[in-house]
């Protein structure tokens, strides 16, 4: 058990209308000050570094999908630990009290010198657990001879909260002339979708760019999926952008991409899934499986939020589980099989 610093004192960000007060009225009966509460879309990002705190908690809910690329932009500025709660708000002491134990911990590892990553705990468990099934052995994969000019492999990366650290420490592990194409489907607001290519691109030998109507996949690529359009492929690897409604709730859809890339590919369609929330992509893992493709997922212990990789995860079709460096390693050593 962390020891309990004398003054722990942290700011509560929230991205629901009514959860902050109780979840505050909480922390305080057992002696956490929480000098600052804000809601994610009132913060200001400037001011983070002079808060009078130590570590920044920020309470999740079924709305905060909407308020992502504020919550990446926090994970990206802050210089303070930050822990998420994704676990809901109970009135239970010993709830309360394992979420202070996991505040501390945090607070501990940076008085002593360790700076964690901006997230590695959850108030919902203990880092690197809670995956509910054993990952699934690398058998021999199904090889399909491609048609000259399509890629002998694709790649579809699914990723939320977190996903664009991760996939940029991914795609830096992944040489030039590596013979896959690449799908990000990032869930992101419409308008970051180029800056984040952007970004991508200045960390990877690869080349990044948001898919148009009429691309084809191409190796060594990494193409972004829009938002809002629906994205189609066919089996010669030609990107189309439909306005047809994009099934589930999440955009863009992660299950649709990974369906897509499936039957479009099969047996040459993979996935990996990355940090995130929610369970967008563990209906998508069963397609690409059932259609002879790998899973992979980030390992719970390096996600921002390990919702995503862990409902993969529950699907029983992942195959190995690690860091994003280690999925990169991992990826190349596929090319030897």
């Amino acid at each position: 058990m962390p020891r309990m610093p004398d003054r722990l004192r942290v700011a509560l960000i929230t991205t629901g209308e009514k959860t902050g007060g109780r979840l505050r009225t909480l922390l305080e009966q057992e002696g956490v000050q929480v000098p600052f509460q804000v809601p994610i879309t009132e913060l200001r990002f400037e001011e983070l570094d002079r808060l009078p705190v130590c570590a920044l908690l920020v309470n999740l809910d079924e709305t905060s999908s909407r308020e992502i690329d504020s919550l990446e932009l926090l994970v990206e500025r802050s210089e303070l630990p930050i822990l998420f709660n994704e676990d809901g708000i109970h009135a239970d002491p010993a709830w309360v009290r394992r979420l202070i134990a996991k505040l501390a911990l945090l607070v501990e590892n940076c008085e002593g010198g360790v700076r964690p990553d901006p997230v590695l705990l959850l108030a919902s468990g203990q880092a690197g657990t809670g995956t509910a099934t054993a990952p699934v052995p690398l058998g021999p994969q199904r090889h399909v001879r491609p048609e000259a000019g399509v890629p002998s492999q694709v790649w579809v990366l699914g990723a939320s909260l977190g996903g664009p650290q991760a996939v940029k420490q991914f795609l830096a592990g992944v040489p030039a002339g590596h013979p896959a194409a690449f799908l990000l489907a990032q869930h992101i607001g419409a308008a970051f979708v180029p800056l984040l290519a952007e970004q991508l691109q200045r960390s990877t030998a690869l080349v990044v760019r948001v898919a148009r109507d009429g691309d084809r996949l191409q190796p060594g690529q990494v193409l972004l999926v829009p938002v809002d359009r629906r994205l189609r492929l066919d089996g010669e690897g030609r990107v189309r952008l439909t306005d047809e409604p994009i099934p589930g709730s999440y955009r863009p859809s992660i299950d649709d991409v990974l369906r897509e890339a499936a039957e479009a590919f099969p047996g040459r369609a993979h996935a990996i899934v990355f940090s995130g929330m929610g369970e967008d992509g563990a209906l998508g893992v069963r397609y690409v499986h059932e259609h002879g493709g790998r899973v992979f997922a980030q390992s719970a212990d390096t996600c921002v939020i390990r919702s995503m990789p862990d409902a993969a995860r529950r699907s029983g079709v992942v195959q190995f589980s690690g860091s994003p460096a280690a999925l990169a390693e991992r990826l190349l050593g596929l090319d030897a099989i």
